[in-house]
């Protein structure tokens, strides 16, 4: 689930690095002994940092990541190479696909910034004392490097296709033994690659290499929104009238029937907020043999942006900021009266964009309306396993407890709470990071999707069949 904050609110392109300032790095040549992992989130969480003060014109704060030399050429311009950039390609959305690598004694890491209408490779060079000592941008978007699958595993692509024009590129992990029992992945919010790739991680491929190895064939594919994001914002009315359905309900019910018949039987695990949908897509026809909620919820999306926007106000708070809490808490209570009606809006007042909530259209939440999660798991009694990040700050215990309290009758539910675990299902390293800051800092440190949860989740598939 992507970062949801309260307010709702001329470059001329060069084939070479555009520099500002720092060593001739110009080099696409990596060394024969890259950083380590735990180098390589370091470095990337630096970058990511810097990127995040050059967006909110804050000089100061990326003038004291850099060292004298740098600090001496950019004194005064950080606003105006970061206008450069910004002003033709319109608002910084995030960052996306890194790489790492050292050339001349400086570690060196590029990745992607993407904006509302272009992306950019920012180049960020590092000295030994983690210390800017170079920044270059370009056009362009870094390719992300390809990760082999393990040994004893292979990944045939295949199509999942629901049939309404939007096919979806996807990738079949195969163990090398004749696999009997399938795993389907599905997103959380917002447009998502197969691999849920959200800053330095890749949670669903690191679940479906980890479970391939050990037996179980496992599918994840691009999200509609993710691949076709472009056509969908092109016809106003499809855009208008999106609902959760088209979004991932549709798409994850195709995903299953491919693989059935192929496989004895076949699960879904939900990721976030498709953690709550997944009786729903069961009901929408997908006939799948049980269910993995992996830090999902049966809330409304509403009720967790905004719990996620009191949690800004907070900080805001603490840091003195009065004024823009007091901002932020009015808006969530604007909006939260007008979640109360979504159900009663008619087809009008659903398009309405004045009846849109934290962002939303209504038309989109009202599709929510009819998806009682915990009721529909005790209706079809499926085997359902939830796993909880217990520093997970988006989906919280308390998401986890209504879980546990709502399927208490539940013939078949197991429940696991992982203490040290985030919203990603990895181990955060590091001191606790604004809520604010989850997704530029927090998630840009490589966390890979911990073994005891794969292995838990084997487990339960193995006893359950």
């Amino acid at each position: 689930m992507k970062k949801i904050t309260a307010f709702l609110l001329s470059m001329i392109l060069l084939l070479a690095f555009t520099s500002c300032g720092g060593p001739d790095t110009d080099t696409d040549e990596p060394s024969p002994n890259p950083p380590d992992d735990a180098r390589i989130g370091e470095l990337y969480s630096l970058a990511d940092a810097l990127t995040d003060y050059m967006n909110a014109g804050d000089e100061s704060s990326a003038m004291a990541m850099m060292d004298t030399t740098m600090q001496a050429s950019m004194k005064g311009n950080v606003a105006t190479i970061w206008d450069s950039i910004a002003s033709p390609h319109g608002s910084f959305i995030e960052t996306a696909d890194y790489t790492c690598f050292q050339a001349d004694g400086y570690d060196i890491i590029e990745s992607t910034l993407i904006f509302e209408n272009g992306t950019y490779i920012q180049r960020t060079v590092f000295d030994a004392e983690n210390l800017v000592a170079g920044l270059f941008f370009r056009a362009g978007a870094v390719e992300a490097a390809a990760v082999e699958a393990p040994d004893g595993v292979t990944e045939e692509q295949v199509t999942v296709d629901a049939g309404s024009g939007y096919p979806l590129d996807g990738l079949l992990a195969l163990p090398d033994n004749s696999a009997k029992v399938a795993l389907v992945l599905v997103h959380g919010s917002g447009p998502s690659d197969k691999d849920e790739t959200i800053g330095a991680n890749k949670p669903f491929r690191d679940i479906a290499h980890a479970l391939a190895e050990k037996g179980v064939a496992v599918l994840r594919y691009d999200k509609r929104t993710f691949a076709y994001g472009t056509k969908l914002a092109a016809d106003a009315d499809t855009l208008a009238k999106l609902t959760i359905y088209e979004e991932t309900i549709y798409d994850a019910v195709a995903a299953v029937k491919l693989l059935k018949g192929r496989f004895e039987k076949v699960y879904v695990l939900g990721h976030s907020m498709s953690g709550g949908l997944l009786a729903a897509i069961n009901a929408s026809g997908a006939d799948c043999d049980g269910y993995i909620v992996m830090e999902g919820t049966p809330r409304k999306l509403y009720e967790l942006v905004a719990e996620q926007n009191l949690l800004y106000a907070e900080e805001l708070e603490k840091s003195g900021s009065i004024d823009d809490a007091k901002q932020i808490r009015d808006l969530v209570e604007s909006e939260l009266a007008k979640s109360a009606q979504i159900a009663e809006f008619s087809d009008d007042e659903a398009l309405n964009a004045a009846n849109a909530v934290f962002g939303m259209s209504a038309w989109y939440l009202r599709s929510f309306e009819g998806i009682n999660a915990l009721d529909l798991h005790l209706k079809d009694e499926k085997p359902i396993l939830v796993l909880q990040g217990g520093r997970d700050r988006q989906v919280t215990e308390k998401d986890f407890d209504l879980w546990k309290s709502g399927l208490a009758a539940h013939s078949s539910a197991t429940f696991k709470l992982y203490p040290e675990l985030n919203h990603l299902m990895g181990e955060y390293v590091g001191a606790e990071v604004p809520f604010s800051e989850l997704v530029t800092r927090e998630y840009a440190q490589a966390t890979p999707v911990s073994s005891e949860v794969t292995d838990d989740i084997y487990d339960w598939i193995s006893v359950i069949d």
